[in-house]
């Protein structure tokens, strides 16, 4: 029986992080699965390529060897047994779960700031370092998405968590508390 693809990621993205981890380079790894994820995203191509199989395993491997020259020697090695295994097109998925058990491990937490009006990478890392400290983790690494409905102020999605100080919703708080005295 054949492995989904949300199995593949699991078993191959774990194998990585308790390699990375054997060899002491969860960090560096990551940092590479980061950028690679970024250059799959840009050029989605790259992963047609290699699990095409009009290309024999010598063309494939060496057009590997060429583009994952300033890697780490452990993401590597795993790109070459993802294409041994013909694995390549899990990549993305693989990557992703890697970077949540990592994420996990150094407790580090993602999330969504949705504002009136876009915020620089200084803000948004003030904003996660604040919630961070608030409430216990090492660090929240955290998105933005405009939204200028909500006037101003912030809204904060953290896991199952979400924190709503828009003027948006302190407005709708007023008018229930004026609607309420009558």
């Amino acid at each position: 029986m054949a492995l989904s693809k949300e199995e593949i990621a699991a078993r191959y993205g774990t194998a990585l992080f308790d390699y990375a981890q054997d060899m002491h380079a969860e960090d560096t790894v990551h940092e590479d699965l980061v950028e690679l994820l970024k250059a799959i995203s840009t050029y989605p191509q790259i992963l047609k390529v290699f699990s095409d199989p009009i290309f024999n395993s010598n063309e494939k491997r060496a057009s590997l060897a060429i583009i994952t020259k300033g890697l780490s020697q452990e993401v590597r090695t795993f790109l070459k047994l993802l294409l041994e295994y013909n694995h390549f097109l899990e990549l993305p998925d693989i990557i992703m779960y890697y970077n949540d058990l990592y994420n996990k491990d150094k407790h580090v937490t993602r999330g969504l700031a949705i504002t009136a009006v876009k915020l620089t990478r200084q803000q948004l890392k003030q904003l996660g370092d604040s919630y961070a400290q608030k409430y216990g983790f090492s660090n929240v690494e955290l998105e933005n998405q405009v939204d200028e409905s909500i006037i101003g102020g912030v809204i904060l999605k953290v896991g199952d968590y979400v924190i709503d100080g828009s003027v948006k919703n302190k407005l709708k708080k007023i008018r229930a508390q004026l609607i309420n005295k009558d």
